[in-house]
């Protein structure tokens, strides 16, 4: 009896040194990982004391401000049938440009902005420029507008602009899921669009690649009052007018369809205006991208060009590309693309332009580099006249900060 109340006495001391002890392991264990967690505090403080401060402010407190922009610089090769250069060039695909972007918050539904975005225009020998027989540099190397805008944005009520930049129908002919843009687009001219095709038998300038071709986007860039409304079901409508008594309607579209794993974006527009002849035009583009990497890119366009009763004519082009996208590297998307262009009666009746190209672009993201390399043949078939081709190879690299 003595044996049991001794055993009832002492059990519970027994577990009750047990159960602290185990309390004592768990706070000793706890303490640990506190020392570690305000190393790695410590450690990180360091660091971003080391790092350089953000410099960018507003003016406001109330308006965010951003700055943004890129460098595009490239080696350009040219060979016109009579002479061969290299070109130090900005890519004018994608130029060199800097950008300021205000936004302040008015309440849930609406947001003011303003956009204040620069290029070197003519770029420092800008690549759609270039002249086979030029001294020294094409272009005045300063800085011209590209957008000097202000918008209010509203979720439910859509966009509205006023001020220098983009028209409604501006990149309507540029939609391009390849991944390859830097380099190779529909806008076949911006590559070596200043320099001229020669007669074959005596070498004489005929007429530029710009001036035989186009991509027929729109009106581009102008002082305008433009409306986006909100997006529904992936359609998003636009109007603007436009200084100099033109005006245009675009619609786009944009949607994944996750049962046949494809992007889709597209778009179409019409425009009408006085510039240097009366102008109705209609262009538009497509470019689906499966998961796969495999994408595909059509674009076309028509004119009316009419001048008086002395001067009739309907231009017209065709683009088409075939890419295909992967990353084998981890290091960023590689791209590669063939491409194919048309146009017809641009500069004169009857002629008939013609354009292929091979293209690679590697994307390296941790510092947001493209790197690209790419070939291009210009044809130009034109009446009573032989013409050489034009052939131009391009290597360079753009950097987005």
């Amino acid at each position: 009896m003595f044996i049991g109340l001794a055993w009832m006495v002492a059990a519970p001391l027994v577990a009750g040194a047990d159960e602290l002890k185990d309390l004592k392991a768990q706070v000793q264990a706890l303490m640990q990982r506190i020392e570690a967690l305000e190393t790695q505090v410590q450690e990180q403080a360091s660091v971003e004391a080391s790092a350089p401060a953000k410099m960018v402010s507003s003016g406001n407190d109330d308006v965010n401000l951003a700055v943004s922009g890129q460098v595009n610089r490239a080696l350009l090769l040219a060979d016109d049938g009579d002479r061969s250069r290299i070109f130090h060039v900005d890519n004018d695909n994608s130029s060199t440009r800097v950008r300021w972007v205000g936004t302040g918050q008015l309440d849930d539904d609406f947001t003011a902005g303003a956009i204040v975005e620069v290029e070197f225009e003519f770029e420092s020998n800008t690549s759609s420029a270039i002249d086979i027989d030029q001294d020294g540099e094409v272009g005045a190397n300063n800085f011209s507008q590209r957008h000097m805008t202000v918008y209010l944005d509203s979720k439910s009520l859509g966009r509205l602009w006023l001020g220098q930049g983009d028209t409604a129908s501006n990149g309507i002919s540029e939609v391009d899921l390849s991944g390859t843009s830097v380099i190779n687009y529909a806008g076949i001219e911006d590559l070596a669009g200043g320099l001229s095709f020669k007669n074959a038998a005596t070498a004489a300038k005929l007429v530029t690649i710009g001036g035989v071709y186009s991509q027929m986007d729109g009106f581009s860039r102008r002082d305008r009052i433009r409306y986006d409304t909100p997006k529904f079901y992936g359609f998003q409508a636009s109007t603007s007018l436009i200084q100099g008594d033109a005006w245009d309607l675009a619609l786009r579209y944009s949607a994944e369809y996750e049962a046949i794993d494809t992007k889709v974006a597209a778009a179409i527009a019409y425009g009408v205006g006085a510039q240097r002849f009366d102008l109705d035009q209609f262009n538009g583009s497509i470019s689906p991208l499966h998961g796969s990497g495999l994408n595909l890119t059509f674009a076309a366009g028509e004119q009316d060009l009419t001048e008086g009763t002395a001067f009739t004519r309907d231009p017209s082009f065709y683009y088409g590309k075939l890419g295909y996208q992967f990353d084998p590297f981890a290091i960023g998307t590689t791209a590669l693309a063939v491409d194919y262009g048309v146009a017809d009666d641009l500069a004169a009746t009857g002629d008939e332009f013609t354009s292929w190209g091979l293209f690679a672009v590697q994307g390296i993201d941790k510092i947001a580099t493209d790197l690209y390399f790419g070939f291009r043949n210009h044809d130009l078939e034109r009446t009573g006249v032989v013409v050489d081709d034009i052939n131009v190879a391009v290597m360079g690299a753009r950097v987005k900060f």
